[in-house]
């Protein structure tokens, strides 16, 4: 999901039943998927199963050091606001972006993440979508102060700088993605897709 590999994650096969949390997230990653893809009934579908499984898991629920029901708002609202922002219908996408920001900052630390797909890099992505620039510079600057040198938020900064016409600092921004993704296989062109 995290490189919009969509087919992949449509070819995932279905986790057991037993597993509420996982199936709640793979029906959201099937809804993040589905969207992306232009299939927007099929992405309300999946959004709607995992909305469905949220709702039935236990309050004390737990997934790593976080509650499974946190997680599983991260994942619906995730998926909720690309589905929105696929749609134009881009104050609602904004909404539950970041409403999604606000639950993945109420995390407890953990190593690998309890969620690992970063909220504000589609939010980002979103309010550049939604011709708000500026709020995106803003939200990339906040994600570069808590993972500093992370190439995606470089990206979309730079992305949402050149759309304001700081070319010079747009520039810089550039530079230090470029930097960023010197030694990796794939080169982002946007923060999120």
């Amino acid at each position: 999901m995290r490189f919009g590999k969509w087919q992949q994650v449509l070819d995932e096969p279905e986790p057991p039943a037993e597993f509420g949390f996982v199936r709640g997230a793979w029906h959201a990653a099937r809804a993040i998927a589905d969207a992306s893809l232009g299939k927007p009934a099929e992405a309300a579908a999946e959004r709607d199963s995992a909305l469905a499984l949220a709702a039935a898991l236990p309050a004390d629920a737990v997934e790593g050091f976080n509650p499974a029901k946190t997680l599983m708002s991260i994942a619906t609202d995730m998926a909720g606001g690309i589905l929105a922002g696929k749609r134009g219908e881009h104050a609602t996408a904004v909404e539950l972006l970041t409403h999604a920001v606000a639950s993945e900052d109420q995390l407890r630390y953990d190593e690998p993440s309890d969620w690992y797909v970063p909220t504000r890099h589609a939010l980002g992505a979103e309010l550049l979508a939604a011709g708000r620039a500026a709020e995106a510079q803003a939200v990339y600057e906040q994600d570069l102060k808590r993972i500093p040198a992370n190439g995606w938020a470089l990206t979309g900064l730079a992305q949402s700088l050149r759309a304001q016409h700081k070319l010079k600092e747009a520039a810089a921004a550039e530079a230090k993605a470029r930097a960023a993704w010197k030694n990796a296989d794939v080169k982002a062109t946007a923060s999120w897709f």
